[in-house]
């Protein structure tokens, strides 16, 4: 009786960890060997979108200071010191949940860093992210779009 304990309980203990492995998504992650300074899915997330069209989601994470402002205010003007990353995933059909998706592979990422009167606008793409340039009237569309996005209410 004793070694059947121990061997449910073993076989309980393998099994979910197996099933760990094959839940976390290292291709949709940020890799060690990318561009960005700091990675921007452990910060805080404001808001978050699908675009059906495009095969994408993006969510928009924020720094404490973005975060707590985005949280206690619904216009645009944050702060110094704020930082904000709008996260743009390819998607890819969920295993696990029928019609669902999940992130394929970042396909971009956009970081906007305000100081006193103004904001800076970065993009990294590619495989490792790498910064680009794009167009000037390309930036200030993407940087007033991400920072006209209101912070997701929830229960």
């Amino acid at each position: 009786m004793k070694n059947m304990i121990l061997f449910f309980a073993l076989a309980i203990i393998v099994s979910c960890e197996q099933k760990s492995k094959e839940f976390l998504n290292i291709g949709a992650s940020v890799q060690q060997n990318d561009e960005l300074k700091e990675n921007p899915l452990l910060m805080n997330p404001i808001t978050s979108s699908i675009q059906p069209k495009d095969s994408t989601m993006s969510t928009l994470y924020g720094n404490e200071i973005a975060f707590d402002y985005a949280k206690q205010h619904s216009d645009s003007n944050y702060p110094k010191n704020a930082v904000l990353y709008e996260v743009t995933w390819k998607q890819k059909p969920d295993k696990l949940w029928f019609g669902g998706n999940i992130p394929k592979e970042i396909y971009s990422v956009e970081k906007i860093t305000f100081d006193n009167d103004n904001s800076v606008y970065e993009r990294f793409e590619e495989k490792p992210l790498s910064k680009i340039q794009i167009k000037e009237a390309e930036e200030k569309l993407r940087k007033d779009f991400i920072i006209s996005q209101k912070m997701t209410v929830s229960p």
